[in-house]
């Protein structure tokens, strides 16, 4: 089936209720206090995660910067076993893994020639070729699109009444803006404004969406801009330890001294640098480091009435249950 390499836009109404579901490697590891929150606040909100079985690594640090071809091809590989689960539309809670998918699917949309020669690739390996692309969504633009503030308030059952909270989003959930499909704030935010005439968008300099979420949730919002899309340093972590420790540092002083209880975050990469780097500068003394870091969604889940157990606040190496115990929040 010929694929018409046209720029789709997404269905009317929204992304769709019920999705391929990528929870990438980090998720099914280190970060698994992230799909076990991310579960429960997509049941609570009446949407449903179609596991992706079989899938692989996207490659989005080990491969991007060695091969094109094989970076493209382990993202097309995921995106046909959505396609043959039934799926349009994939969402990954990763910002490397969103990044990575929406990145092939950017060129794969966009470069006939790039496409044939994937689907050639994917027929050499015995997997099916693609029929259409999916498109990637981070799962903070699902929860927020097909639920959104009003659908998270309706299912609070404990607000997070007292909460401060510093949103992190980190460096790659809306950039670059022509893969990540976010309105591009330096062209405005009108109809040409939009990349690719994406129908859905966070704002490329100024995300909100997890603002939103945690608000109708009952929490604070502190000012935290720049330093709520500023890297974390995360990739270079192990190559590059000076840098990544100063950029965290940053973040984390400008938390606290803006007054947040607590840092949210929506990717796991992000959230161990916060936490690593944040044990290690309050181990050498450094001053407004002290601030717990926590994923939206295990915030979420508990203001719909779960338990620190639940959403597996224990698993945080930062700790943010003696936060939540002083505002009676757990």
């Amino acid at each position: 089936m010929a694929i018409a390499l046209h720029l789709r836009k997404p269905p009317m109404g929204g992304i769709g209720k019920r999705v391929a579901y990528y929870p990438g490697c980090s998720l099914e590891g280190a970060a698994r206090a992230y799909d076990v929150s991310t579960r429960i606040v997509a049941k609570e909100l009446g949407l449903e995660l179609d596991y992706l079985e079989d899938y692989n690594c996207c490659g989005a640090m080990e491969t991007k910067n060695v091969t094109f071809w094989g970076t493209m091809l382990l993202n097309a590989r995921n995106m046909s076993l959505a396609r043959r689960q039934g799926h349009s539309v994939i969402v990954a809670p990763c910002n490397g893994c969103s990044f990575s998918l929406q990145r092939a699917e950017y060129f794969l949309e966009t470069d006939k020639k790039v496409f044939e020669r994937v689907n050639e690739l994917l027929k050499e390996g015995g997997v099916d070729p693609l029929d259409e692309i999916p498109h990637t969504y981070h799962i903070l633009e699902w929860f927020y699109h097909e639920a959104g503030p009003e659908k998270v308030k309706e299912r609070t059952k404990k607000p997070l009444k007292g909460l401060k909270v510093a949103n992190y989003y980190g460096c790659l959930y809306t950039r670059p803006h022509y893969y990540a499909r976010t309105y591009s704030h330096t062209g405005g935010q009108d109809e040409e404004a939009r990349p690719r005439k994406r129908e859905t968008a966070d704002d490329d300099e100024h995300p909100y969406y997890m603002e939103a979420l945690l608000e109708a949730a009952g929490a604070t919002n502190v000012e935290f801009e720049p330093m709520h899309t500023q890297c974390c340093g995360g990739p270079h972590s192990l190559s590059d330890e000076q840098v990544s420790e100063k950029f965290v540092m940053m973040i984390l002083q400008t938390a606290k001294r803006n007054g947040a209880d607590i840092i949210a975050t929506e990717c796991p990469l992000c959230h161990a640098s916060l936490e690593m780097y944040r044990h290690r500068l309050m181990m050498k003394g450094v001053p407004d480091v002290d601030v717990p870091a926590a994923y939206f969604t295990q915030l979420l889940g508990i203001a719909f009435g779960y338990s620190a157990g639940d959403v597996k606040l224990k698993d945080n190496l930062s700790d943010p249950i003696p936060v939540l115990k002083r505002l009676g929040l757990v």
